[in-house]
């Protein structure tokens, strides 16, 4: 594989060689290896993209290679036989279907009405997985399988009642799951932002994911299917979550021109169905806390109204361009949370590759069952989230930090840094002022980042700053040096002659202003005492510049009988 790091390589299986050299003309040698991370995680189209393509002499050795590769195909055609499950090998098992044989056989058991209906149970199962892992077309499937198209349908319709009659239902819904147990889920880290020791509440996150679908000739699905934030037609089920990632309950399908706050309006409001029977109240109590993004904010009003504490990460203040330091703060102490559920959403499509492309029209109706079958097989097999073991730091970090002022923002705003052109130095290592730099440890930028998301993408940023070259360029703004001095007014005339002045600082103008005379401000102040001298009503001409030019000041002048005007100053800048 290109661009692969790992270093604990394996085979690539021999069924999977034969397939891409039977659909895709790919030849795999004997000596070519894949990592355990590509090969659970790749679909077979993807395999030809990601392969290092590599020419050599195609020898008798290489044909020998590709018959016993078929002679073994041929004569291992019960690998994928899973009435006889023990035959199949690990590999080929977890590949097709993303379980081992005990995760199989958990799951076979868990299915009693397949039993009754199929007289080869095993292999609706094993079709059914190997259909939403891979998402392969039934056509490659029969292949596969050995089966006949209108048999491998209905071995999938089988398949798919059964899992949503028996195992759905001990795996998702506010059924499966009692309130202590939610309570228990909450993580560390959440339920002390959000939480409280003296009460336990249950913690959830919601949120909405995206299912792409065909365009439809339909008009109406066609426009309620159409995203215009996606730019793509969609349906959107929707995602409630506990802090540790397990799958409280999947809700939906919904059209793409709904909200996330709209949908949260017609689950409080139990959609069509009378208030007083919605499982969500039932479940949820005054007092729980649900974690949101900014996309529930008309929302919260009726949550509110129903005795939950909503959070999600404050917006921007109209005529704002950011986030004041406190508003950010908080928005980080929402994501500290919320990621959990973003986690989830990328499982489905990391697992279950069939929902990474668009949904063909008629498999729609099938669709939202196979999303709830996934979510319950998340559930059942995959581990949910745990605390880190640096959550005391992480804890210790938000306390130091939460209502710390933002320095550097200050310091740009003080000396008008943004206003202007920074000239930045390139940063040499052996610089004396660098010299005392702090070398972190790879624990200490977890602590410090409060996660590893930011160190996971730093490679990537750091790619895009290194040049062609290999050189990566750091550079830095030297101290910028204060200016000191004083601001003096001078009253002159047209000659330049000069007849009196004044240092601008506000403190001892005050004390000078005559009984008589307004208070101004401190600029204006200014221009008043100066004119003191001269006589009132003779049509003099004052000019001074924008610094001082305010209405009450025009005004004053204009009852003392003293014309006035303003000119611009030329700056350097400009």
């Amino acid at each position: 594989m290109t661009r692969c790091n790992n270093l604990q390589l394996r085979r690539v299986p021999n069924s999977i060689k034969v397939y891409l050299l039977s659909y895709f003309g790919l030849y795999i040698p004997d000596r070519a290896r894949i990592c355990q991370l590509h090969l659970q995680n790749t679909s077979l189209e993807e395999f030809p993209e990601i392969t290092a393509h590599q020419h050599t002499d195609f020898n008798v050795d290489s044909f020998v290679d590709m018959v016993n590769m078929y002679t073994r195909a041929l004569e291992s055609r019960s690998r994928l036989d899973l009435e006889n499950i023990n035959e199949v090998s690990e590999d080929d098992l977890r590949y097709w279907t993303g379980l081992n044989h005990s995760q199989f056989e958990q799951l076979f058991q868990q299915v009693p009405s397949l039993h009754r209906q199929s007289v080869t149970p095993r292999t609706d199962l094993g079709v059914y997985l190997c259909k939403i892992r891979t998402g392969e077309p039934n056509t490659r499937l029969c292949t596969t399988f050995g089966l006949a198209e209108t048999t491998l349908r209905r071995k999938l319709h089988l398949a798919r009642e059964c899992l949503l009659a028996d195992f759905v239902p001990v795996h998702i819904g506010l059924d499966h799951i009692t309130r202590t147990e939610v309570i228990s889920r909450n993580r560390i880290l959440p339920n002390y932002i959000f939480g409280s020791n003296a009460s336990s509440k249950p913690l959830i996150i919601c949120d909405g994911t995206y299912l792409f679908v065909e365009k439809s000739s339909n008009f109406l699905f066609q426009r309620v299917s159409y995203s215009l934030h996606k730019y793509r037609n969609l349906i959107k089920p929707f995602l409630i979550v506990c802090a540790d990632g397990h799958i409280l309950d999947v809700i939906g399908p919904y059209a793409a021109t709904t909200t996330d706050a709209a949908i949260m309006k017609q689950i409080l409001q139990n959609h069509d169905q009378p208030i007083e029977d919605n499982p969500f109240h039932y479940f949820f109590e005054e007092g729980d806390i649900l974690i949101l993004d900014r996309g529930f904010r008309d929302a919260i009003v009726s949550l509110e109204e129903h005795g939950y504490v909503a959070y999600l990460p404050p917006s921007k203040q109209r005529n704002e361009t950011q986030l004041t330091t406190e508003e950010t703060n908080k928005s980080r102490l929402i994501t500290m949370c919320r990621w959990v559920v973003e986690t989830v959403n990328g499982k489905f499509k990391n697992s279950f590759k069939i929902f990474r492309d668009k949904m063909f029209k008629n498999t729609l109706t099938k669709t939202f069952t196979d999303f709830k079958i996934a979510a319950a097989l998340i559930n059942c097999f995959q581990k949910p989230y745990e605390d880190s073991r640096y959550t005391d730091d992480f804890i210790a970090s938000i306390n130091r930090n939460i209502h710390k002022t933002n320095l550097l923002a200050a310091y740009v705003l003080e000396n008008n840094l943004n206003r202007q052109r920074a000239s930045f130095i390139r940063l040499d290592a052996h610089n004396p002022e660098v010299s005392d730099f702090p070398e972190l440890t790879y624990e200490d930028l977890i602590k410090f980042a409060i996660g590893t998301y930011h160190l996971k993408i730093a490679r990537s940023y750091c790619s895009e700053h290194t040049k062609r070259t290999g050189v990566y360029e750091i550079e830095y703004l030297p101290k910028k040096p204060n200016k000191w001095g004083f601001k003096l007014h001078v009253l002159c005339d047209l000659m330049g002659h000069a007849h009196k002045f004044k240092v601008y600082y506000s403190g001892q103008l005050n004390s000078e202003k005559l009984p008589d005379e307004p208070d101004l401000g401190a600029t204006g102040n200014v221009v008043v005492r100066l004119l003191r001298g001269v006589p009132k009503r003779q049509n003099h001409i004052i000019f001074f510049d924008n610094f001082c030019t305010s209405l009450p000041l025009v005004v004053s002048l204009a009852k003392a009988g003293i014309h006035s005007g303003n000119c611009a100053t030329k700056q350097d800048t400009k």
